[in-house]
């Protein structure tokens, strides 16, 4: 080694898995919802809280989540992703899919009204302890309420759901107070 370029130890490596695009340790989450005339819905599988499906490296999330949606017949109008979080092991990455109010109940969804919840919230260098489904329905409202506003696209998705959006407070700037005057 040359007396001008510092000896510098290097850390241990951050994980013992060797990086292999053959790896799949995410999970993508589907959250369907829908809008009738009691306010949005949850449609999920009967057997679960939420939609769960591997995410093989070589495709697209959104993609897989738009064909999930139309595997149970329903029509999505936005498919979004809305948060991550880490579960057991694994990365679970969450797509908020708005569809069209099915038009007759499925026998392989179970159909419920979406309640307010408070967000699940952790310190300033860790998730919280638990995240539960309606926390991440909540979240993703917010940020819903948010991109109707802002997002062109969004807006054109939805436009149906605009007044119900007005309910929810955007979660950017809920941290900032009331604004001035």
């Amino acid at each position: 080694m040359s007396d001008d370029v510092p000896y510098v130890d290097q850390a241990p490596a951050i994980t013992r898995v060797a990086t292999s695009d053959q790896i799949v340790a995410q999970t993508l989450e589907g959250l369907f919802v829908h809008l009738a005339p009691d306010g949005a819905h949850h449609l999920r599988p009967i057997h679960a809280p939420t939609l769960r499906i591997g995410w093989p490296p070589d495709q697209q999330p959104g993609e897989l989540m738009t064909a999930a949606a139309r595997r149970y017949g329903l029509r999505p109008l936005l498919v979004h992703s809305t948060s991550w979080r880490y579960e057991q092991g694994r990365l679970i990455l969450t797509y908020l899919v708005a569809v069209r109010p099915p038009a007759e109940p499925s026998e392989w969804l179970a159909d419920g009204p979406v309640a307010r919840a408070d967000l699940a919230r952790g310190d300033a260098m860790g998730p919280p302890v638990a995240i539960d489904v309606p926390q991440v329905i909540e979240h993703a409202f917010r940020h819903l309420a948010w991109l109707v506003k802002d997002d062109e696209a969004v807006r054109d998705a939805l436009p149906d759901w605009a007044g119900f959006l007005d309910r929810y407070e955007p979660e950017p700037f809920r941290s900032f107070g009331p604004p001035p005057g």
